[in-house]
């Protein structure tokens, strides 16, 4: 008789804890997560934070987190997680009565993007952990990754050349009784600019800028197909950085600078007309770093169509591009011909550039493909 009440009386706790549990396991159980920072270039170090705050009296014995994230993010100890078209992470916790739990992940981000985290899969257990509960929190973490940046070093004498000729006509035409702002020191500038009261206050070299006469901008456009499917996607990524780094470079010179090209993103194909400011610079580096190679490219012919005007003298082109057959190149040497300034930038493999292209009319930009 003994050996039955206390069974009826186990059996009696047990269906208490389980109503209990069913019922209250996810009431004030809050979830978050969130980056260190949310906008960084690639090959950057980052954290990832999540926290997990239980405020009720009940305990959670057990308590499985799960989320997905991009397989492109590299956390120091890849440990408890599969790697398929993303990276699915799953970790275990007690949680105890009005405890917060707080963990760190740093995370290496590997590669340009615009990422996002949308849920939280929780799978919690019973006091007797014979029952599975499962709940989903809604998320909104996004993080974006903007295209690495090109060291100075790195950069072809040629492309220098061609990036002096333009910041040379602006500062010749230079109104000194105009001034325009303060910036960064660039090792061209005349050191008699420097801004010394800035410098001081700002722990770093500013020089004052002035409005120029010379009406000049420069107008970037990006065509990311490439000349033969060899290393295409790589291809496409060092056309995306060194967009990004003669955006900054003619920016940071205070020459006005627009950006177009025919890649596309999932909010659209990116267009930014002629800026000047910093704010402008990341603007550009953002519309780069949304780009999705998944999504079909356009027609670059059509986009040359487009935004180039062969009647504006005041418009210095630049063509970035490792697509160099006939419907393209046909189409900028006839505007070299009808007198417009244009450039025309080629990324390509060492050692890849075809015999009989003539090299003369191009500025070519050699990369190493790891």
């Amino acid at each position: 008789m003994t050996l039955l009440i206390a069974f009826l009386i186990a059996l009696l706790i047990y269906q208490i804890q389980a109503v209990i549990y069913r019922r209250y396991w996810s009431k004030g159980l809050r979830t978050s997560m969130s980056f260190e920072k949310d906008v960084l270039y690639e090959g950057q170090n980052n954290h990832l934070v999540e926290i997990i705050e239980n405020r009720k009296k009940l305990p959670i014995p057990i308590l499985q987190v799960k989320f997905s994230i991009t397989k492109t993010f590299l956390f120091e100890k890849q440990i408890k997680g599969n790697v398929t078209d993303k990276y699915y992470r799953s970790e275990f916790f007690t949680i105890m009565p009005w405890q917060k739990i707080t963990r760190t992940y740093p995370i290496t981000c590997s590669k340009r993007g615009f990422y996002t985290t949308d849920s939280m899969n929780l799978i919690g257990w019973n006091f007797f952990l014979t029952e599975k509960l499962i709940e989903t929190h809604q998320e909104d973490v996004s993080v974006c990754v903007l295209p690495g940046r090109i060291r100075p070093l790195d950069v072809p004498e040629t492309v220098n050349t061609l990036l002096g000729e333009t910041e040379k006509n602006l500062k010749i035409n230079e109104d000194p009784f105009t001034f325009a702002g303060i910036r960064e020191y660039q090792p061209s500038d005349n050191i008699r600019s420097i801004n010394w009261k800035a410098t001081a206050r700002h722990d770093s070299l500013l020089v004052n800028t002035y409005n120029s006469t010379f009406s000049k901008r420069v107008v970037l456009l990006l065509n990311l197909e490439s000349n033969s499917m060899q290393h295409k996607d790589d291809l496409a990524e060092w056309a995306i950085k060194i967009a990004a780094h003669l955006a900054s470079r003619y920016i940071s010179a205070g020459i006005p600078t627009a950006f177009y090209t025919n890649g596309n993103s999932p909010i659209g194909c990116p267009a930014l007309d002629p800026g000047a400011d910093l704010a402008h610079i990341r603007a550009i580096e953002t519309a780069l770093a949304r780009i999705d190679l998944a999504i079909p490219f356009t027609r670059f012919t059509d986009l040359m169509d487009d935004r180039i005007k062969t009647d504006g003298h005041s418009v210095e082109y630049v063509i970035i591009s490792n697509y160099r057959k006939k419907d393209v190149t046909e189409r900028y040497e006839h505007l070299l011909s009808q007198g417009c300034s244009i450039h025309f930038v080629i990324p390509y493999v060492r050692e890849n550039i075809e015999e009989g292209f003539e090299c003369g009319k191009y500025t070519q930009w050699p990369i190493e493909i790891i």
